[in-house]
Parts: C-alpha cells; structure tokens; sequence
C-alpha cells in the first residue's frame, strides 16, 4: 500500500511539473479569454457567423480574430469600433484563382517551390493573393491579383510579410486618386521612406501612382505598347542616336510637368534609358 501511496506521489509531483513546462500550452489558457468590446464580437458575427475555434488577441491596437472557416485557418482584423479592416486565410494550391494558378505555371517563378499561400481580403483596397516561394536560399513573396496578374515581389531576407497588418491611406490620396482616376481600384499600398506608393486599376490598365510624405501627386507610371505611343514620340526615338538599339520595355509617366515616354533600351551589352517628352523632345538619357 506504502508503495501504491509513493507511486501517486510521484505521478502527482510529475503531473505539476509538466504543467510547470507546459505553461504557454493547456495548462495555462488565461489568453484564451480575452474577448474585446461587444461592439467589435458582434461585427465580428455578423460577417462570419460560421467561424468556428474562434480566439482573440490584440495586434498593434487591432482587436484580432483567429478562427477557422470552411476548413481554413483564417484571421480577421477589426479597430476598437468594430470596423472590419482585413482578413487574412490560409489556403491551398487548389483554392487559388485558375489565373493565377496558370500565371505561376507559366511565369518566371515557375520551378520555385511554393511553401503557402495567403487570401488577403481588405476594406480599402482589392483582394490580393500573396504566394510565398523559395529556391535554394532566395525567398520571395508573390502579389497577384485575382485575374492573374503579378504586382509586386517582395524580398523576405529584406522585408518579411508574412506578418500583414491592415495600413491606412490618408485620406488627401484616397481622394486624389478618385480625382485623377475615376472609378480606379486601389489594388496595393506601400509605405516608403520618400512617400507612399498606390497601385490602382483604372480602365483595365494597373498603373502606379507616386506620392510625396505631403500626400501631394508626383507621377504615376504604367507600361505600354509600341503601337500606343504618339508617332512623334517614336519618331524622336528613331532619329536619335539609338534609333538601332531594341526596345525592351516602355513607361508612359504622368507628372505635373506633362507627360513622357521612358524606353528602356539594348544593344549587345549595352543598356540604355531613354526619357522623351509627349512633344518628341529628348528629356533624359542613362
């Protein structure tokens, strides 16, 4: 019996001691309490009234659902308002828009290994598609929009996103982009030391529109065709002294001085940038 008694003893002192360790896990669930104001779980509700394993935390000043929906492990964003900002889900290869699952296998990155993909869903901006990727020790992030198209590869041994949080567009660009570029879609935002850049759709075109830490328009760039650029334009190009260097890509920028044509330019070894104006005058050359 004295046996039986030391035997439970030790199960008992164990036991304490694995909860001791295990004190971040089911021994300790203090965190998995919390709930914010009623305002925000209500919101939260009524936009996913099927989350289940629902947990909550706050990020950065965010109230931050972590739940699983339709098999997905998936987190929402909201402020102290219960405004819904964003929301972010895991998902697989098979989840992915036929477009882009077609543009990965015939793009650049086509023999990277893909390690995941996230949805992000936002309230001031398009659904983007964020795919990381991975080839020996290279390690990027893919933006792709819904029809397929690639917008921005960011480098994760320099920038790692993996960590997306909700970002606010001054409202001062809000309204200049709605100005210049009716009935544009804001698709992406990034904030930089010089200013802030948005990419938008507008008219089927994904344009880039730069703006300074004022808020105030500088440029806005997209690529172009040959055959869309003014004959004056081309005509400057072919008279000039690299009339014989093949054209590899073209920009038309708007500023508030006017509007250019930026042709990036090779022959053998040779690169070359060409910046000419809308009336056919050569602006720059590097």
């Amino acid at each position: 019996q004295q046996k039986e008694i030391n035997m439970k003893t030790k199960l008992s002192v164990l036991a304490l001691a694995m909860c001791g360790l295990l004190t971040f896990t089911s021994c300790d669930d203090d965190d998995n309490n919390y709930l914010p104001d009623q305002t925000v779980t209500k919101a939260f509700e009524t936009k996913y009234p099927d989350a289940g394993k629902v947990e909550w935390e706050t990020k950065n000043g965010y109230e931050v659902a972590d739940f699983h929906l339709g098999g997905n492990e998936t987190e929402a964003w909201f402020d102290n308002k219960g405004n819904w900002l964003m929301t972010k889900t895991e998902i697989n290869f098979g989840l992915l828009p036929e477009d882009i699952r077609k543009a990965l296998k015939g793009g650049e990155y086509a023999k990277w290994k893909y390690t995941e993909y996230d949805k992000l869903e936002r309230s001031n901006a398009a659904t983007v598609y964020v795919i990381e990727a991975e080839q020996g020790e290279k390690e990027v992030d893919l933006y792709y929009t819904e029809d397929g198209t690639l917008i921005k590869v960011v480098d994760d041994s320099i920038n790692d996103n993996n960590n997306f949080q909700p970002v606010t567009i001054p409202q001062a660009i809000t309204d200049a982009i709605n100005e210049m570029y009716v009935g544009a879609t804001i698709v992406e935002f990034d904030q930089e030391k010089t200013g802030i850049e948005v990419d938008i759709l507008h008219n089927g075109i994904y344009k880039d529109v730069y703006f300074n830490s004022n808020n105030e328009w500088v440029s806005t760039e997209w690529d172009i065709t040959e055959d869309k650029v003014p004959a004056i334009v081309m005509d400057a190009l072919k008279t000039s002294e690299y009339k014989n260097y093949r054209i590899d890509d073209i920009d038309q920028i708007e500023k508030p001085a006017g509007t250019f044509y930026l042709f990036e330019l090779e022959q053998g070894d040779n690169d070359v940038e060409v910046t000419i104006s809308a009336e056919g005058k050569i602006e720059n050359v590097r």
